[in-house]
């Protein structure tokens, strides 16, 4: 992106106004990449279930549980697993009992250091074309397709490493097809395929 770019002027910005750019033209090398979802970290499934269900209308699309932890996928009403690939707006909610005792950060804590946002998600046509873009920009590849070793799967070694039990295999098969690389400050940015090969 060159400082000439009309979608992101240069500032300094006036303070008390809204800064409106023109929209993007169409990218052909991104056509069909949507953010899909967010990740946070859990402590009680049902409060948490009950706050984004009841409070702000999604529904949960499925529950998976992965050995260690649980995984719950929640989004608008309309979403379906069949349909997960190109939705938009979903919330996908980590239930870690291994981290009871662990206090989560909500990532505006300065003064605390912590956990409890996870990754941003991104669904694309093709994993593999994704991440050969995203090494082009000169950023990083933290989880390559077809990798599963447990060490990168973003949780505490206490928790995927078999003290609470094994990462099961199902899960093991999704987590080949998807891929991790991390942004400018380092945050997790998941690749998910639209659609994803069953077992």
């Amino acid at each position: 992106m060159s400082a000439a770019d009309p979608n992101f002027p240069s500032g300094p910005y006036p303070a008390g106004k809204h800064i409106i750019p023109p929209p993007r033209p169409v990218s052909p090398s991104t056509a069909g990449y949507s953010l899909n979802h967010l990740m946070l970290r859990i402590k009680d499934p049902e409060k948490s279930i009950r706050f984004y269900n009841d409070c702000f209308g999604l529904h949960t699309v499925f529950i998976f549980n992965a050995g260690p932890w649980t995984i719950y996928y929640l989004g608008p009403r309309d979403t379906n697993i069949s349909t997960l690939g190109t939705s938009k707006g979903l919330l996908e909610l980590y239930h870690i009992p291994a981290d009871s005792s662990v206090e989560y950060q909500n990532g505006n804590e300065y003064q605390n250091g912590g956990v409890g946002f996870g990754h941003v998600g991104f669904t694309v046509p093709d994993v593999g074309e994704a991440l050969e873009r995203v090494k082009a920009f000169g950023f990083e590849v933290i989880k390559p397709l077809e990798a599963d070793k447990e060490d990168g799967m973003g949780l505490p070694e206490r928790v995927v490493m078999g003290d609470h039990g094994k990462v099961s295999e199902g899960y093991k098969h999704v987590f080949r097809q998807l891929a991790f690389v991390k942004d400018p400050d380092g945050y997790w940015v998941e690749i998910v395929p639209q659609v994803v090969k069953s077992a």
